[in-house]
């Protein structure tokens, strides 16, 4: 899933990681790799690095981690850290430290890693072999560049083929193509680039560092023969990675046609199943089989009641057969919605789901998090390129995405203020599709938790806190044809200094769930970019203290910009034989999607400035 909402995108503050943007935390002063495949099945990863850290920001740009499994295995290491010139520690294999991953599965993928110590300014050198055996889908990645601030002199990445053997890469320039006994050499020579800055609503990392990335189109891995010379090609091999894991056991397969025995509806047939993945299975990350590749069998899946992303799918695809649903075995990234453009290799994919084509539309069905409404297509999915594995092969396709007026966030809150300052609150807040991701499975979540989520952000201190109730739509699957989640979630509380009194004063904030647009106050250096929209409301009712009125308040507002649009509406209301007097204030940003130059930020600086005061805008009453 996207990792953060436009909301955490756009409402934080744009800091440069608390760092100067002049500051240089480290220099890459040499990194050179060289791939040599010397058969299909094995090949040899030799690299050479020396970097200068200049400060504690520039660690993690010299830090070293490989990754071990049964198809890579580091095979020798050395190195050295200087300080001054002078060797202040040499390095040797003994010196990594290892962690296995999925160690309950006996799973023999690990990392190792080394992290460098010592005063600064220091360098730390590596020199390192990783042997490639059983095969290769891809070649390794090489991306010099990957921490911001961080210089690179000098790179290069050479990789050595069998002469004939046909490569497809995606990188930042093009190779200089050569040949040399019986190889072909491709190489990529990177030298001199400053770097990045990382800041908020910044493109993505690789249209603005070097970077390689390349597979043989034809290749063995792991006893199997396939090629990507194209998605077709590729979905081929990935469907017949599936061959002899389908079986459904007699058991699995009668306790599933009893779940659908009275039912005649497909989605609700659907939904029968999911319930029944949702009820006895749970995701588990693993990374076994041919390279993480290769699901496990539908009858491991039932006997174990656990599964990564490609066995659930699987699992749930095989039920839905029994059933006589039709569906399709889909992978996708869920990092970037495009896929590199004429690149076809299936290690650019980090994810697997499932979708079930019906008579008018398509269900996209995520087995990782049934607790997902079904049908929902999901932030680390919609509008995302996928390719359908199939039989006949891949078929590219790019899932729906929701239009940006659906993405909303409301929150309305009732105020009881007294004289003292004090006030009794009643609050429900209203989140639709991605807002109510992080909200799902709330009405179960800790009392501290709940707090904790809907007070975030909040300039309030509650003294006492109770969630009244929460409703969702969430019934298994949604009834509705767009396929909208959300979710209403109805709190109060009481607080001791909802307002400053001051002799005859009463100053209070307009609007305690104020979202500050922040900017930093240097110049920008990446373009803006936002890819999808958001709206924000807020409703605040305000009943006034007995005896108090409304001395100072802002006047209804309107911001317009290509960032967005910000409204105020303000209105007093007298006091009646019904009701004590009151305020009522609605505030409500609607951001936008945007691609814009680094020399527009000042456009934007001044959009979140404005914003920014509007929201800090704050009431005065005076006792009559």
């Amino acid at each position: 899933m996207r990792i953060l909402p436009l909301l955490l995108a756009l409402l934080m503050p744009l800091l440069l990681q608390g760092q100067d943007k002049e500051t240089v935390n480290a220099v890459i002063k040499e990194h050179y790799a060289v791939f040599t495949m010397a058969s299909p099945t094995s090949g040899t990863f030799k690299v050479h690095t020396r970097i200068t850290v200049l400060n504690k920001h520039g660690v993690d740009a010299a830090a070293f981690l490989v990754y071990n499994d049964g198809f890579r295995n580091l095979s020798s290491f050395s190195g050295s850290v200087q300080v001054g010139g002078k060797t202040v520690k040499k390095l040797k294999k003994s010196d990594l430290s290892s962690f296995s991953l999925n160690e309950a599965l006996a799973s023999d993928a690990s990392v190792a890693v080394y992290s460098p110590n010592a005063p600064y300014p220091f360098d730390v050198e590596y020199d390192y072999e990783v042997d490639y055996s059983k095969g290769m889908v891809s070649f390794p990645a090489f991306i010099p560049l990957s921490d911001p601030q961080v210089r690179l002199e000098s790179s290069q990445y050479v990789i050595r083929v069998p002469a004939s053997t046909r490569v497809q890469y995606k990188a930042s320039t093009d190779p200089v193509v050569s040949c040399e006994s019986k190889n072909d050499i491709y190489t990529w020579t990177f030298n001199d680039h400053q770097g990045y800055v990382s800041e908020h609503l910044m493109p993505g990392i690789l249209t603005l560092v070097p970077f390689v990335y390349a597979c043989p189109v034809e290749f063995s891995y792991a006893g199997t023969q396939g090629n990507q010379d194209g998605w077709k090609e590729s979905g081929k091999w990935l469907h017949s990675l599936q061959k002899g894991l389908t079986t459904v056991p007699d058991e699995l397969r009668s306790k599933i046609l009893s779940r659908v025995a009275n039912i005649s509806d497909t989605k609700a047939k659907v939904k029968a199943v999911y319930d029944f993945l949702r009820e006895n299975t749970r995701y588990v990350s693993i990374q076994l089989g041919i390279g993480g590749l290769r699901p496990f069998p539908v009858e491991t899946v039932y006997k174990a009641g656990f599964g990564d992303c490609k066995a659930l799918s699987v699992y749930m695809q095989a039920l839905l057969d029994v059933v006589g649903i039709d569906s399709d075995y889909l992978v996708v990234n869920t990092s970037k919605a495009d896929l590199l453009d004429s690149y076809h290799s299936v290690g650019q994919m980090n994810h697997a789901m499932l979708c079930v084509p019906m008579q008018n539309d398509t269900l996209w069905v995520e087995c990782t998090n049934p607790r997902l409404p079904l049908g929902y297509r999901h932030s680390s999915v919609a509008g995302h390129q996928v390719v359908l594995v199939k039989e006949e092969g891949g078929e590219m396709t790019r899932v729906p995405d929701y239009p940006d007026s659906l993405r909303f966030r409301s929150e309305s809150i009732k105020v009881i203020l007294h004289e003292d300052g004090s006030a009794t609150c009643d609050g429900t807040r209203f989140l639709q599709l991605d807002n109510i991701e992080r909200y799902v499975g709330f009405g179960s979540y800790e009392p501290k938790d709940q707090f904790d989520m809907i007070m975030s952000g909040c300039s309030l201190n509650p003294s006492d806190f109770r969630i009244l109730s929460v409703r969702d739509n969430f019934n298994g699957y949604l009834e509705t044809e767009d396929y909208v989640p959300h979710m209403k979630i109805a709190y109060s509380y009481a607080v001791k200094d909802y307002a400053k009194v001051s002799g005859e004063r009463i100053f209070l904030q307009l609007n305690p769930f104020a979202k500050k647009l922040y900017a930093d106050r240097k110049a920008r250096v990446n373009p803006l970019v936002s890819s999808s929209g958001n709206t924000y409301s807020d409703t605040v009712r305000v009943v006034l203290p007995v005896g108090y009125a409304v001395e100072t308040i802002p006047t209804s507002t309107e911001i317009e910009s290509r960032f967005g649009v910000f409204r105020t509406e303000v209105t007093c209301n007298p006091a009646s034989e019904d009701s004590p007097s009151d305020i009522s204030v609605v505030q409500t940003v609607t951001l936008i999607p945007f691609d814009a130059p680094a020399e527009e930020y000042e456009a934007y600086r001044a959009f979140a400035r404005e914003v920014s005061k509007a929201y800090s805008a704050r009431v005065v009453l005076k006792k009559e």
